[in-house]
């Protein structure tokens, strides 16, 4: 068996705090587990509008920050005798996936592939969802595992549940695994994504007959369909202890839009998730001050009075119907809240069996909700030269040093004028 670990966060577009962060990474592992052999990161809005649409050596200090993060998580909870090494990074806008795993885990990695589409404006990735699909080989055998990892972020506001239904339907159709699908991507690792082995040929989506699938983000469904009316926020849970177990904010899950939509087979087609016995993941207020420790857990949870507390982090699966022990969904929590965001990062510890996952022509592994669309590539594509044209504008209003550039470049037009006018004389 395999143990994996995926963690989705919204970084709310800040550095995260490694010495916040990493003493409670690894808080979904059960009692003296080990470091898991393979990390699935799910990020959302890593880095400010102008940063992410640009990509490249803009986006490397966040990556760094979170590389920090898994280092030293991993120092602290083998107390040194256990590292995670960083396999591969792809981000689509604001959305990013990050993949780390064991030196031994890595050897067997065969492939990697990658995929993403955007679904916010101009179907550009201020929203969206990029992919990663590892082939990892068993040691003493021919056979291949196909894991899929998907980040995701979804469709803000409480009455946009249509939306969020509309942006799965168009991840579906648009996230497409090929060779040669790296043009979409704002960021990516200074070397290709590498391989042992030859990828699978052809183009394939997030459903594929042997592949397990992974889905975690901020998936932005809400527990309600409108926003709280005056003085509501003063019934929203506390962590007192009478407040803090789960029949406490059992109310609110009650609402919660996206078990609605899933049991309504509207989105998330055939995904599951173990039950949430955490509590809601937003929306709590920012600290001024980012180098803050996180929030202690007697403290009073700080929340947003004009939205209601909802569960928008989550990682949903692809069961096995007719191969159940395949895969073993084991731990799924909240971290504790982190200064630097407005959401609780989310982890769940999966056992996952190694031997090949058989193809069941049954299986929505075959029968996916949605088929491709045939324009994928010219959809995404076109997103990232918009998102290119809207990265340049953003880092010049937005960002100091784009500011000057305009003040020098300004500067520098009157100049000529003027010099062109006093030559004229």
């Amino acid at each position: 068996m395999i143990d994996a670990y995926l963690l989705t966060f919204n970084c709310a577009r800040h550095l995260v705090n490694p010495e916040t962060l990493a003493p409670a990474l690894f808080d979904g592992l059960p009692k003296a587990a080990a470091v898991p052999e393979v990390l699935a990161l799910s990020l959302q809005e890593v880095a400010p509008i102008a940063y992410s649409f640009l990509g490249g050596s803009y986006l490397k200090p966040y990556f760094d920050r979170i590389t920090t993060t898994v280092h030293l998580a991993a120092d602290l909870h083998s107390h040194g005798s256990e590292r995670l090494e960083h396999v591969a990074t792809r981000s689509l806008g604001l959305t990013a996936l990050m993949i780390f795993a064991k030196p031994g885990f890595m050897e067997r990695i065969q492939y990697i592939q990658a995929a993403g589409t955007g679904v916010g404006v101009w179907n550009m990735g201020n929203k969206g969802a990029v992919a990663m699909r590892i082939g990892v080989s068993k040691p003493g055998s021919d056979e291949m595992l196909n894991v899929s990892f998907v980040a995701a972020h979804l469709t803000p506001h409480e009455k946009e549940v249509a939306a969020r239904n509309k942006n799965w339907e168009d991840i579906v159709r648009n996230t497409v695994f090929a060779t040669d699908n790296d043009s979409a991507y704002s960021y990516c690792d200074e070397a290709p994504l590498w391989a042992s082995g030859e990828a699978p040929s052809g183009r394939t989506g997030l459903f594929h007959p042997d592949s397990h699938l992974f889905v975690a983000g901020d998936l932005n469904y809400r527990t309600s369909n409108e926003g709280p009316g005056p003085g509501a926020h003063e019934t929203f849970p506390q962590p007192a202890a009478s407040d803090a177990l789960p029949e406490q904010f059992s109310h609110l899950l009650m609402t919660d839009q996206l078990n609605r939509e899933r049991k309504a087979n509207r989105t998330l087609h055939g995904l599951e998730e173990l039950p949430i016995k955490f509590p809601p993941t937003y929306k709590y207020s920012l600290r001024k001050d980012k180098s803050e420790n996180l929030m202690k857990p007697e403290d009073r949870w700080q929340w947003a009075s004009h939205r209601y507390p909802s569960w928008c982090d989550r990682i949903l699966y692809l069961p096995c119907p007719t191969s159940p022990s395949k895969l073993d969904p084991q731990i799924y929590t909240a971290l504790p809240i982190q200064a630097t965001s407005d959401h609780r990062p989310v982890a769940l510890y999966v056992r996952i069996d190694d031997n090949a996952l058989p193809a069941d022509a049954g299986d929505i592994r075959s029968n996916p909700p949605f088929p491709i669309n045939a324009e994928w590539k010219a959809r995404n594509d076109a997103a990232r030269r918009y998102e290119i044209v809207v990265g340049v504008m953003s880092y010049l209003v937005l960002t100091n040093k784009g500011k000057a550039m305009i003040v020098v470049l300004v500067g520098a037009v009157l100049a000529t004028l003027y010099l062109t006018s006093w030559l004229r004389r």
